[in-house]
């Protein structure tokens, strides 16, 4: 174990190197894949394209979590090893039910796939130290939570637009309890790995509100069908309200993915309400959504203006985040 800690001790210039290293196997493992399971020329067999990726994230999956082991925290290389060979991990286990003859494509295959690469990117983030393992980790839960209701639902989630929407509504509050809980369980960097596991959430109810998002191209062009639920003033609300809710907390703490995904959910709205949706024949009125809108933000910065509007007395962050300001790892310090 010391002479792993001395090979993979921290050095700027090696690490560079490493990573670049990483990067440029995993690439070239993967092209191999590619070029050899698309019949441009001759191909490989099932088991030969298996071991080809089964190299790469064994490699770059192993090799990284050694060195997050080997060094106590993550390097910047061990990071890019870790996600890349995440990303792996569901080609390898498609791949898997490839070679014996299985049928990769099942929604019930979906389901324990996502499943185990979320988590092996649980994983990561618990003995790697991995923070963004815990968000690759909910994006993967999402999937395969949609996998295995594909599987459940007589007809599929497309014939079950509104529990399919309900479902995900579940998922997000559920990854909100479990990122509620390690905000809890960890002193260190609580907030910030939960903030991860927000944004997962954040994803999940979103979606859950944009899933008539694709109706949009169907309006200049009659000729493309679109299998999507109808917009509806709920869902339309829902999306709102959790983008608002997404990038409110992200803004509050200084994290980027929730804010990211909020803001996503504003423009999908902005287009879903601006295109009229849930009206069957739209006349581009301007009562409704824009007024509505209008005067709630005219409201709202009004009464921020208002003399007699107070601040909480408590640091709502600081409380959060458990440490006082100034103190180490607290806010106002370094990292």
């Amino acid at each position: 174990m010391n002479d792993l800690r001395s090979l993979l001790a921290p050095d700027d210039a090696r690490d560079a190197i490493r990573a670049l290293g990483g990067l440029l196997l995993g690439l070239g493992l993967f092209m191999t894949f590619i070029r050899k399971s698309t019949g441009l020329g001759s191909t490989w067999g099932d088991w030969g394209l298996l071991a080809t990726l089964l190299i790469a994230f064994a490699f770059l999956y192993g090799v990284g979590t050694l060195g997050a082991l080997s060094t106590g925290e993550p390097r910047p290389w061990e990071s890019v090893y870790l996600v890349f060979g995440i990303l792996l991990a569901p080609f390898v286990l498609l791949q898997f039910i490839e070679a014996i003859n299985g049928s990769p494509g099942s929604s019930l295959n979906t389901f324990w796939v996502f499943g185990i690469t979320a988590g092996l990117a649980a994983a990561s983030a618990l003995f790697g130290g991995l923070r963004y393992g815990l968000l690759l980790a909910s994006l993967a839960v999402i999937v395969s939570w949609s996998g295995l209701w594909e599987g459940i639902l007589s007809d599929g989630l497309g014939a079950h637009f509104g529990i399919y929407r309900g479902l995900l509504i579940v998922l997000a509050a559920a990854l909100l309890a479990a990122a509620f809980a390690v905000w809890r369980l960890d002193e260190r960097d609580g907030v910030g790995r939960a903030s991860e596991i927000v944004t997962g959430a954040a994803a999940s109810a979103v979606l859950a509100g944009s899933l008539s998002f694709p109706k949009v191209f169907a309006i200049s062009n009659p000729f493309v069908t679109v299998t999507a639920p109808a917009s509806s003033l709920l869902w339309e609300l829902v999306l709102l309200v959790v983008s608002l809710l997404a990038v409110g907390y992200g803004s509050w703490l200084a994290v980027r993915g929730p804010a990211y995904g909020g803001g996503i959910g504003l423009i999908v709205f902005l287009i879903l309400t601006g295109s009229d949706l849930n009206d069957a024949t739209p006349q581009g009125k301007i009562v409704g959504w824009p007024l509505v809108l209008v005067v709630v933000g005219l409201v709202g910065f009004a009464v921020s203006l208002l003399p007699g509007i107070k601040t909480p007395d408590v640091d709502l962050e600081t409380k959060l985040r458990g440490r006082a300001p100034g103190s180490p790892g607290g806010p106002g310090t370094s990292p």
